[in-house]
C-alpha cells in the first residue's frame, strides 16, 4: 500500500472505476464490518480518484442488526474520498430477499444514481473546480504538473548542480 505500485489486475479494476458515470459499491458485512478485501480495495485508491464520482451504497449480512454499517462505514469511507453518496443505500438481511420492499429501496437508489449521473457532477467538478481541491502530490488530481521542475532550488534539492547562466 506505501508504495502505491498495483499488479495488471488492480490496475485494470483502477481503470474500469475511472472510465464509469457512476458506482454501485456492494459488501457482505463480516464481524460488523464491510469485509477486509472491499475496505483494502478502497483504501489504495488515489485520494482523488473519485472525486464527484455518483455512488450507490450497499451490503449484505445474515442479519438486520448490522444495518447500520453503510452508514456507520461506507458512507464516511466515500465521504473521505469525496463521491457523491446517492441518499439512499440498500441493506439486505436475509429476512429481506422475499420483501417487496426490498426491490422498492433498490428502484429508488437506481432512480437516484441517473439522477446524479444525469446531473453532470463529476464532470462539472473536474472541468471547473478541480484546483480547489486539495490534491496530494503525485495524485490523480495533476497538480504537480504547475510545479516548475527546472529550477536551480530543485536541482539541487535531487542531488544536481546549479546551472551557470553565465
Amino acid at each position: 500500500m506505501v508504495s502505491q505500485l498495483l499488479g495488471p489486475g488492480l490496475t485494470r479494476a483502477v481503470e474500469i472505476l475511472v472510465a464509469a458515470d457512476g458506482l454501485v459499491v456492494s459488501t457482505p458485512v463480516y464481524k460488523a464490518g464491510p469485509s477486509g478485501l472491499f475496505t483494502s480495495f478502497f483504501q489504495i485508491l488515489d485520494n482523488d480518484l473519485l472525486i464527484g464520482k455518483p455512488v450507490v451504497l450497499a451490503a449484505t449480512a445474515g442479519s438486520s442488526r448490522h444495518a447500520l454499517v453503510i452508514d456507520a462505514q461506507m458512507r464516511p469511507l466515500f465521504a473521505y474520498l469525496r463521491t457523491l453518496v446517492a441518499p439512499t443505500s440498500i441493506f439486505a438481511a436475509s429476512e429481506d430477499w422475499s420483501s417487496s420492499e426490498l426491490g422498492s429501496r433498490i428502484d429508488r437508489a437506481a432512480f437516484e444514481l441517473v439522477l446524479l449521473v444525469e446531473s453532470g457532477f463529476a464532470g462539472k467538478i473536474k472541468d471547473e473546480s478541480w484546483q480547489s481541491y486539495q490534491h496530494g502530490y503525485g495524485s490523480a488530481g495533476g497538480t504537480e504538473l504547475g510545479i516548475d521542475l527546472d529550477t536551480d532550488l530543485m536541482r539541487l534539492a535531487t542531488g544536481g548542480s546549479r546551472v551557470d547562466r553565465g
